[in-house]
C-alpha cells in the first residue's frame, strides 16, 4: 500500500497574480476542481476585491482554460470555458472545497482506508492523510455516499492526528454528509442551529466549551476528482465535545450512549433484562463512553430506563429529576416537535451525563428526517400530531415539579424568540435563496439525479414553507391546551 503522511496545513497568502499584463489568471492549487466526467469546474474564491477591474479571459487550472467571452467573476453566472477543444461549465463557489483521492474500490462502512484529503477555504489549506469509511444506516443504499473521516499521521501507523477547519473545533474525528435524501440540502442544517441556540449544557458555567450538539458547515467535495456535489462537513458528538468528566481507573465519571435501534429502550418503552457490561450495546443503546478494557456500565442508565418503565407513579415523580435534566428534556421535547423529527425520538440522539450522580440529558444527531419529511426524503403532510415517548408521556401524564407548567412556560418564552416564525423561517429562506441564486442546487442536480428531484425546488420550497406554518399554529393550540 502507498504510504501518506500529512504533507501541510497552510494559510495562503496569495494575489491571484496576473500573467504578465495580460487578463489570464492563475488559481491556487487546492483551490479548485475541475471534473472532466461531468465538464464541471468548481473554484473558490472568497473575495473578488484583486478581480473587480479585469475583464478575465482565461484562468490557468494546471492548464489554461479560456473564457467564452472576457467577463468579471462571480457568483451567480456560469461561465463557459474551453480547453483542447473540450467545454466545462465554470461555477465561482463561496464555499470551502475538499477533494478526496482514495482508492473507491475498498470502501466500506467497516474498516477505515488510507487516502489523501485536501481542503481550502479563503487561502487557509490543508492537506493531510485519512483514513475513510462510508457512514450511516439507511444512507449506505443512496447512490451519493456519506463518509467517516479519521486524520492520521500516516498510514502505516495510523496514529491519529487533530485537524481544524475554520471556526470549528480541532479533532481527528469528522463526517461528510451526502444529505442525499433531502431535497433543498437545508433541512439538517437549519435544525442543527436552533438546537444549539435555544440550549446550552446545564453545567455550562463549569465548562464553557461544552457544547450540547455539533457544528455543521456546507463543503463543495470531489472524489478522485470527480464532483460529487454538496455536502456538510460535521463535528461528531462525543466526550470532548460535552466535556463529560473522564473515569478514574474503574471510577465511572461522564457517560455518553447512542440510541442507535428500535429495540425499546430508547423510546423508553420497554427494558431488556439484565444488561452484560462486557457488550457495548443494550437494549438498543450503544456505549460511546467509557469503555474501559472493552467494557460498558449500563447500570445509572438501567436505573433510568428501569423507573420510567417500571416504577410506580409516585417513585416516578420523587425521583425522575435527579436522573435526568428536566429543562434539557423540555427544549427536546420542543425541538423535536417544531421540526418533527420523527426519527429522534426512539433512535438518533445520544443521552450524556456529565459526572457521577449528575443527571442525563438528551444531544440531537441526524436531523434530516425533519420540517415535512422523513428519513428517506418522503413527504409526510402531517401538521397536527405530537411526538412522544414513554419517556415524555409520563412526564406530561404526572407532572412532577409542575413539569407541564415549566414547559408552557418555555414554549411561550421561544415562541417571542428562536421559535418564532420570523427567526425559523429566514433560517431558511437565506440558505435557499443562496443555494438557488449562487447555482448550487443546479450543478448538485447535474451529477445527482432521485425521486425527488423530479419535483422542482420551487415546489420543495412552497412546500416546507406551508407546512411550516401549519406545524407552528397547531403546536401552538396543542401546548396552550396542556
Amino acid at each position: 500500500m502507498r504510504k501518506y503522511y500529512i504533507i501541510s496545513i497552510t494559510i495562503i497568502f496569495f494575489s491571484l497574480p496576473l500573467l504578465g499584463f495580460s487578463q489570464t489568471i492563475k488559481a491556487q492549487s487546492g483551490s479548485f476542481g475541475v471534473d472532466s466526467t461531468n465538464n464541471i469546474i468548481i473554484w473558490h474564491i472568497a473575495d473578488f476585491e484583486q478581480l473587480d477591474t479585469y475583464q478575465i479571459s482565461g484562468i490557468d487550472f494546471g492548464e489554461l482554460f479560456k473564457l467564452d467571452k472576457p467577463s468579471k467573476l462571480n457568483y451567480t453566472d456560469v461561465f463557459s470555458v474551453t480547453a483542447q477543444d473540450k467545454t466545462y461549465k465554470l461555477f465561482i463557489t463561496s464555499l470551502p472545497v475538499i477533494h478526496l483521492k482514495l482508492n473507491a474500490s475498498v470502501i466500506n462502512n467497516r474498516k477505515k482506508s488510507a487516502g489523501i484529503l485536501t481542503y481550502y477555504n479563503d487561502q487557509y489549506f490543508i492537506e493531510a492523510c485519512v483514513g475513510v469509511r462510508h457512514r450511516g444506516n439507511l444512507s449506505l443504499t443512496f447512490a451519493k455516499k456519506s463518509y467517516d473521516l479519521e486524520f492520521w499521521k500516516d498510514s502505516d501507523t495510523k496514529e491519529t492526528v487533530d485537524v481544524q477547519f475554520r471556526s470549528m473545533r480541532s479533532d481527528d474525528d469528522w463526517m461528510l454528509d451526502a444529505m442525499y435524501n433531502e431535497p433543498l440540502r437545508l433541512r439538517s442544517m437549519v435544525a442543527i442551529k436552533l438546537w444549539l441556540n435555544i440550549h446550552k449544557p446545564y453545567y455550562f458555567k463549569k465548562e464553557p466549551e461544552a457544547k450540547n450538539g455539533f457544528e455543521a458547515k456546507y463543503v463543495e467535495v470531489f472524489k478522485n476528482g470527480e464532483y460529487q456535489g454538496l455536502y456538510q462537513l460535521c463535528e461528531p458528538v462525543d466526550k470532548k465535545q460535552l466535556k463529560l468528566k473522564s473515569h478514574h481507573g474503574d471510577s465511572i465519571n461522564g457517560q455518553l450512549y447512542e440510541a442507535n435501534s428500535y429495540k425499546g429502550g430508547p423510546s423508553f418503552i420497554k427494558i431488556s433484562e439484565p444488561y452484560n457490561n462486557i457488550f457495548p450495546h443494550w437494549n438498543g443503546w450503544k456505549t460511546e463512553y467509557p469503555l474501559i478494557d472493552y467494557r460498558s456500565d449500563y447500570q445509572d442508565l438501567y436505573n433510568l430506563q428501569d423507573l420510567v418503565i417500571n416504577g410506580s407513579n409516585s417513585e416516578f415523580k420523587s425521583k425522575i429529576s435527579s436522573l435526568v435534566d428536566l429543562d434539557n428534556v423540555i427544549d427536546y421535547y420542543l425541538f423535536v416537535n417544531v421540526i418533527r423529527a420523527t426519527d429522534n425520538l426512539g433512535k438518533n440522539y445520544f443521552l450524556a451525563k456529565y459526572d457521577k450522580d449528575e443527571p442525563f440529558f438528551f444531544v440531537p444527531w441526524d436531523l434530516d428526517g425533519t420540517f415535512g419529511v422523513i428519513q428517506d426524503g418522503k413527504r409526510i403532510v402531517t401538521t397536527d400530531d405530537v411526538l412522544t415517548n414513554g419517556l415524555f408521556k409520563r412526564l406530561i401524564a404526572l407532572n412532577p415539579n409542575n413539569y407541564t407548567s415549566k414547559l408552557k412556560r418555555r414554549w411561550d418564552y421561544l415562541r417571542k424568540g428562536e421559535f418564532s416564525n420570523s427567526v425559523i423561517w429566514p433560517h431558511i429562506e437565506v440558505i435557499y435563496e443562496k443555494f438557488t441564486k449562487e447555482n448550487v442546487y443546479m450543478r448538485e442536480h447535474m451529477v445527482w439525479q432521485n425521486k425527488l428531484t423530479q419535483i422542482s425546488n420551487e415546489k420543495h420550497f412552497e412546500y416546507i414553507k406551508d407546512w411550516f406554518e401549519r406545524r407552528m399554529i397547531y403546536l401552538d393550540s396543542y401546548i396552550k391546551s396542556l
